[in-house]
């Protein structure tokens, strides 16, 4: 049986990563879904290539989430897709980096998406979870100085 693992960070450190050159984020609402669906359609074939995942979401999803008021983050690699996390405010999810990604990636994206939306937003916090048997996935969050909620 699965359960959830929450995490919290309180957005006071960020933790120091390191860009590539080849590396940039590309921020993505309601007004600029249209202009970059087809890189955003792009991200969810990586994904769908690289894993199966019954709760994938689809181009008609990630518009209705961003007509809600979502936020998406694309990570591009000289300007193609690597990756994608979204964000409802505050919490944080579906985070996903390619397997073709470098050490270091993730964790530049996912303080660099963090921050953007602290500054946006004015938050003090963002939260998420994942499931208990994710070790791998709670050990990346603790390294980006989430604190598990007990």
């Amino acid at each position: 049986m699965s359960y959830k693992v929450y995490f919290t960070h309180n957005l006071d450190n960020k933790i120091t990563s390191v860009r590539r050159d080849e590396l940039s984020y590309l921020k993505i609402t309601k007004d600029t879904f249209n202009e970059h669906s087809h890189l955003i359609e792009k991200s969810i074939s990586i994904f769908n290539s690289e894993l199966d995942w019954e709760e994938m979401w689809n181009i008609n999803d990630a518009e209705v989430r961003l007509l809600n008021g979502g936020t998406l983050y694309l990570l591009l690699e000289n300007e193609n897709p690597l990756g994608h996390v979204w964000y409802d405010l505050y919490y944080l999810y579906n985070a996903f980096v390619s397997v073709a990604r470098h050490g270091g990636d993730s964790a530049w994206f996912i303080q660099e998406t963090m921050w953007d939306m602290k500054s946006e937003y004015d938050l003090t916090y963002i939260k998420l979870h994942v499931d208990n048997w994710n070790d791998r996935a709670k050990k990346f969050w603790k390294k980006l100085g989430y604190l598990l909620l007990t």
